[in-house]
């Protein structure tokens, strides 16, 4: 299993935010479901599509449902794309006939061809919730968005992801402490996307220089010096 696989968020606790409340409103989606269809939008990178997978997921599971179609992107719209959304909603409200979800990444290129058609589906199927995202909410037209949660996903700040950070370095067998984790952050620059890549070349890093026969991750001032960001 690769460095990703080992390290992908499995849960929405997993996830790493900004703002708290933001946190909490996707925990409210993922375990006690809202009614209302919800729209993550924010800067690329930021983790939307992340939590939008996850929120669906544990609904599923806590459903004992096993859907693995749940997903479309707005660049694969066509006239047919609504239909497209009941077929896949049928399959989920078949066994049980618990309401449907159906995440949509980029919405906003619904709104560009399509313009209304999706505000008149949420009004007409109120058993399929849509869970969406997009990097662009002014594209958004003000009628869609009063029929959604709307709600801004802002990039973390390094410190955000000192705890997510720790874990990680911890489950690769690191010895460091979270003021170590900081030191390390603080040369992080990148977005959510390149988390975990960054992480993995520090690993990888101070495996190299403390040798490839060692168990343990460590720091060391002779190390420090060495490692990239200068805390594994």
């Amino acid at each position: 299993m690769t460095f990703v696989e080992r390290h992908r968020p499995r849960s929405v606790q997993d996830l790493v935010f900004a703002d708290p409340t933001v946190a909490a409103i996707i925990d409210r989606y993922a375990y006690r479901r809202p009614t209302k269809p919800l729209l993550l939008y924010g800067a690329p990178g930021t983790g939307k599509s992340e939590a939008l997978r996850l929120i669906a997921q544990t609904q599923f599971a806590q459903a004992g449902l096993e859907i693995e179609d749940f997903t479309l992107n707005g660049a694969e719209y066509d006239k047919a794309i609504f239909n497209k959304i009941l077929n896949m909603a049928q399959i989920q409200m078949w066994p049980r006939g618990t309401p449907a979800i159906i995440v949509i990444d980029e919405i906003d290129e619904f709104e560009d061809k399509l313009p209304g058609k999706t505000r008149t589906f949420v009004e007409q199927h109120k058993s399929v919730q849509l869970l969406a995202s997009t990097n662009y909410i002014k594209k958004i037209k003000p009628a869609l968005q009063s029929r959604m949660r709307c709600v801004e996903v802002k990039k973390p700040s390094n410190a955000n992801w000192v705890p997510r950070a720790h874990a990680i370095l911890t489950a690769e067998g690191a010895t460091v402490s979270h003021n170590d984790v900081q030191q390390l952050m603080q040369n992080f620059t990148g977005d959510a996307r390149d988390f975990i890549d960054y992480l993995e070349e520090q690993v990888d890093t101070a495996r190299h220089f403390h040798g490839a026969g060692g168990s343990q991750l460590h720091r060391s001032a002779t190390s420090s010096s060495h490692a990239v960001g200068g805390t594994l």
